[in-house]
């Protein structure tokens, strides 16, 4: 008589594939509610960070169960193997972050001016509970914005202010621009002095976060003085995000008044866009092109 072998299985097995979609719901309905606005920002951060402890337990049981099927023989290997799957899969976004993160320091306002960057108005009423706090923080953010992205200057525009307000205006909401929300808008006025001011969001790719983002134009009728601020509505550190809000932002103006020059011509005579205290290679200028020499044949 052959003796049956009776095959165990193992209990960890079940619980690491469980563990895993359940994490993987979790984050999906976290996503896709604030995404659509309907869950707030302080409960989806907090659902999010519930799924990396349960993907996290999962992984950890999962480790066990591989171990003790492979060692006891015991049955449970596909669950166990799509549970370590989909966990890793949800921890591979958190690791592949993690240098921009280490990298990058701990703020969440960035301004082209420290010293005098500009206000939210209409926006400071917007912000929540527990949201960031709508005035900038020198103290804190300016040092470190320093050390990170140097680049980052008031812009000095040979044309004048209310020429650039509704370029900038045109370029922020139009249907070609960057796509942010104006939320409140205000045309600089010579007499009485006045700047312009132009209050925008964006909310970003995934998460569906919103930033604020406030634009200060000032000056004359020759000349023209432009600041950014960008700031996260809620977490302290942004990842370089509003940095790189900013810089995109001075390349498409730029491209924009390149190509309403003052001959009509785009890249003709193009228009210099220097950042106060930038060193002299940053300066846009024109490619001016010298005429080739003849050399004599022998």
């Amino acid at each position: 008589m052959i003796g049956r072998t009776t095959l165990i299985p193992e209990p960890y097995a079940k619980a690491t594939l469980r563990l895993s979609l359940f994490a993987l719901l979790l984050l999906l309905v976290a996503v896709g509610a604030h995404r659509l606005t309907v869950m707030p920002t302080p409960l989806a951060v907090n659902l999010i960070g519930a799924t990396y402890v349960v993907a996290a337990l999962g992984l950890a049981l999962g480790i066990v169960a591989a171990v003790s099927i492979w060692v006891r023989g015991r049955t449970g290997a596909w669950s166990t193997a799509w549970g370590l799957v989909i966990a890793s899969a949800l921890w591979a976004w958190p690791i592949a972050v993690a240098p921009t993160y280490f990298a990058l320091p701990s703020i969440s306002d960035v301004t082209t001016t420290t010293t005098n960057p500009p206000t939210f108005t209409t926006l400071a009423r917007r912000r929540g509970t527990g949201a960031n706090p709508a005035m900038y923080e020198p103290s804190r953010q300016a040092p470190l914005q320093a050390q990170a992205y140097p680049d980052l200057r008031t812009l000095v525009i040979p044309r004048s202010a209310e020429e650039v307000y509704e370029v900038i205006l045109d370029l922020v909401r139009g249907r070609r621009g960057l796509g942010w929300q104006v939320v409140a808008e205000e045309a600089p006025q010579a007499r009485p002095m006045r700047p312009g001011l132009i209050e925008a969001t964006e909310r970003t790719l995934i998460l569906g976060f919103t930033d604020d983002i406030a634009i200060r134009i000032t000056g004359n009728d020759n000349e023209a003085r432009v600041d950014v601020r960008s700031a996260s509505r809620f977490g302290q550190h942004d990842f370089g995000t509003n940095a790189t809000r900013i810089r995109r932002f001075v390349r498409e103006l730029s491209a924009r008044l390149d190509a309403t020059g003052p001959v009509g011509i785009a890249g003709r005579n193009g228009v210099r866009i220097q950042q106060v205290g930038a060193p002299l290679g940053a300066v846009r200028r024109p490619i001016e092109r010298t005429p080739e020499k003849t050399v004599p044949k022998r």
